[in-house]
């Protein structure tokens, strides 16, 4: 039997389409250099939060799940590579950058526990703040599907910002760019290409529609004015997913 056999797949598309709630702290302040593989795991673990929680729990999950709902393959292989991200995951920080100026350094993942493919996960208490108890003007709500159906880290790097932002036209400095981007030594005209592939990626890929132009002073960009809607109403159930 296949592996893709095993899975029911009514309950692999309720996961995808579940609603991810972040701050908008974690969003626009958070530094970090995750790969898009290690990003859409951290989704995948949002995912499973739900509104009125009050903690954060362990999720009770196998590695082929995971693969399944997040589209990373199946096999051998992806299970390796998984297992080797979740590893990733557990060691990485993250800088993020309060109000006033100060930085401070933030976990994704308590050490994960993983036997014959069945795992254990839960995101690290830094977290906490940023995902729980959150109201309007504090939080960023984002499509899970859309991450998946992104695979480039820098287009889903752009989709979440984007997102955070409650106003339809957005401008974000070349500076902010950069470090969003972490190409903060490279020329602009480089950074500018990786912009448009995301760009192109977003529109295609997901249920938002991006546009921008450029902001200059003089002969040089200082920033981007972006554009964004959405393709088409989506509505929500009670639960949280994407009905349509």
């Amino acid at each position: 039997m296949r592996q893709m056999d095993l899975f029911d797949d009514q309950e692999i598309e309720n996961q995808q389409n579940k609603l991810i709630t972040k701050s908008v702290d974690l969003v626009q302040r958070a530094k970090h250099s995750l790969s898009a593989k290690e990003l859409t795991l951290i989704d995948f673990m949002v995912s499973k939060v739900e509104e009125t929680d009050e903690n954060l729990y362990y999720v009770q999950t196998t590695i082929a799940e995971i693969n399944e709902v997040c589209r990373f393959g199946h096999g051998g292989a992806a299970h390796v590579n998984t297992e080797k991200a979740l590893l990733q995951l557990a060691n990485k920080g993250f800088w993020l950058l309060l109000e006033d100026g100060t930085k401070t350094v933030g976990r994704w993942l308590e050490k994960p526990y993983i036997k014959n493919g069945e795992t254990k996960l839960k995101l690290d208490s830094d977290m906490a703040p940023h995902l729980l108890n959150l109201v309007d003007g504090q939080r960023v709500k984002s499509f899970f599907k859309d991450v998946i159906n992104l695979k480039s880290i820098y287009a889903k790097l752009l989709y979440e910002r984007l997102r955070s932002y409650e106003e339809d036209e957005v401008e974000i400095s070349v500076s902010e760019i950069k470090s969003l981007f972490n190409k903060e030594s490279m020329d602009w005209y480089r950074v500018l290409a990786y912009l448009r592939k995301a760009r192109d990626d977003i529109s295609k890929n997901t249920t938002m529609v991006v546009d921008y132009e450029t902001v200059k002073d003089g002969r040089q960009t200082v920033a981007i004015l972006f554009f964004k809607k959405n393709k088409a109403e989506v509505i929500i159930d009670q639960d949280g997913s994407i009905i349509t």
